[in-house]
């Protein structure tokens, strides 16, 4: 069943990829040469994997939009890390863990994330919110094992959206939730208004973070 983030804007395109018997398959007639050396060059199968997963999504995702063959999209690192595809007029962002990976492509500023749900110190949650929403984030109901994961996939997606990425902490992103829309309203740390979507598929979270304004990429 297809990734489906409630009241996501339709200039905003994103694809769900999965490990599967498919990726298995396919990815070697996805994936440009440049890249299979890359993958072959990572020692650990489970870099491999994700590398592929992320890679095959975005790949897939921007030959549709282009119209030209998966392994012939040009994409290109940029000094900060993040990945643009040029002539193709979209903004990219990508993210992977466990077995799944999502992407996106927009006009305008957007950022994804995902993360698998696994045990992880109750001090982490708070130690990535800012204490002007604490008593906001701890009174939510979202079940306790999920809420460390909501809040850190919302405010990734935000860090990533706006540029910046983990070179920011998390604590600098402030985060006002509506669990029951899945939903969410954030603040990066230049004051930047940001929207966002949430959705849980147990054992993962995946959000994704976007400009309000569409028109100011």
């Amino acid at each position: 069943m297809p990734l489906f983030f409630p009241g996501l804007p339709d200039d905003i395109q994103i694809k769900h990829q999965v490990h599967d018997d498919w990726t298995v398959k396919n990815w070697m007639h996805i994936l440009s040469v440049d890249e299979m050396q890359r993958r072959t060059g990572m020692r650990s199968e489970k870099r491999q994997q994700n590398f592929t997963l992320g890679r095959v999504a975005i790949r897939t995702l921007l030959s549709d939009h282009m119209q030209i063959s998966p392994s012939e999209v040009p994409i290109v690192i940029e000094p900060t890390g993040r990945l643009s595809a040029p002539d193709s007029g979209q903004l990219l962002s990508l993210a992977h863990s466990g077995d799944q990976a999502i992407a996106s492509i927009s006009m305008r500023n957007a950022g994804v994330d995902v993360e698998e749900i696994r045990e992880k110190p109750d001090s982490l949650l708070d130690y990535i919110l800012c204490e002007e929403e604490k008593k906001h984030v701890y009174g939510l109901s979202i079940p306790h094992e999920q809420l460390l994961f909501v809040c850190w996939t919302l405010k990734e997606a935000v860090l990533k959206a706006n540029g910046t990425g983990l070179r920011r902490s998390p604590r600098t992103v402030q985060l006002r939730i509506d669990p029951i829309s899945q939903t969410a309203t954030a603040v990066d740390p230049e004051g930047n208004p940001w929207h966002a979507r949430f959705v849980v598929e147990d054992p993962y979270v995946f959000a994704i973070a976007f400009d309000p304004n569409p028109d100011a990429a």
